[in-house]
């Protein structure tokens, strides 16, 4: 028999899903991916941006986010951590680059000027159905009807609907807006990725029926990983994408 994780995060039920031996190795067993250029260029950008809000709303521009970036570049000590990564994925000016870019295109989506955030990186650790959750929210402001609008940074290309379901794709932020009601009686009226490598906003209106659909998968699946635990057994999911997991090596479905 193992111990199930004291909380869940919305990504870690998506670990599960996908493939609970992955979730086993990395929340039952604690052990740790390296850092990707994918995971490094999302921080930095997120972090960037974090930054870029804090500051004043005239204050918010591309002359100034270029002078941010290299000023958490440097804070971060980010050249020696892109330095450490596999040159296969490029040089560090490759990943400036693209960190850049990914950064300027916001402004293909909103004029940051006139966007007045509520929230960015917030903690959010409630219980929902009885399921301990917890997360950090990217970012979240309140709309013209006073409701919750959260949003969620993305540096990867967008997902090819053939397939990621809508539910799926939003399964994250319907989460949070539960989330939400449950901590801070806070109701959300619509959740939305920003896609900043290609510039584009996927958004979706939040409804009863779709919050009772991420309520269910939440339940459905700490029970399903505690049901794992109890018989100390986690299937393997094997598919294509098992060539790009870090712990295929020590995986039984490859052994």
């Amino acid at each position: 028999m193992l111990t199930p994780p004291a909380y869940l995060s919305p990504s870690s039920i998506g670990t599960y899903r996908d493939c609970p031996q992955k979730f086993k190795f990395s929340r039952i067993d604690g052990l740790k991916e390296p850092p990707t250029w994918a995971t490094h260029l999302g921080t930095f950008v997120h972090d960037v941006l974090e930054h870029l809000y804090q500051l004043e709303p005239d204050e918010r521009t591309s002359d100034v986010l270029r002078t941010l970036a290299g000023d958490r570049w440097k804070a971060g000590d980010w050249e020696s951590a892109v330095e450490a990564l596999d040159k296969k994925q490029g040089e560090i000016k490759d990943f400036k680059i693209q960190a850049f870019n990914c950064m300027q295109n916001l402004w293909r989506l909103e004029d940051p000027q006139h966007v007045d955030l509520m929230g960015m990186e917030h903690e959010v650790n409630v219980a929902v159905e009885g399921v301990q959750l917890r997360g950090f929210i990217d970012r979240f402001l309140i709309d013209d009807t006073g409701a919750v609008v959260i949003g969620d940074y993305k540096t990867g290309k967008v997902p090819n609907p053939r397939f990621t379901s809508e539910d799926t794709k939003f399964f994250q932020l319907l989460t949070y807006a539960l989330m939400l009601r449950e901590s801070d009686q806070e109701e959300t009226s619509r959740v939305e990725l920003l896609y900043l490598k290609d510039g584009v906003r996927h958004d979706v209106t939040v409804t009863p029926v779709k919050l009772a659909i991420a309520q269910g998968t939440i339940v459905e699946t700490k029970e399903a990983i505690d049901a794992a635990c109890d018989r100390g057994e986690f299937e393997c999911n094997v598919t294509k994408l098992c060539d790009w997991c870090f712990f295929k090596p020590q995986c039984p479905a490859h052994q």
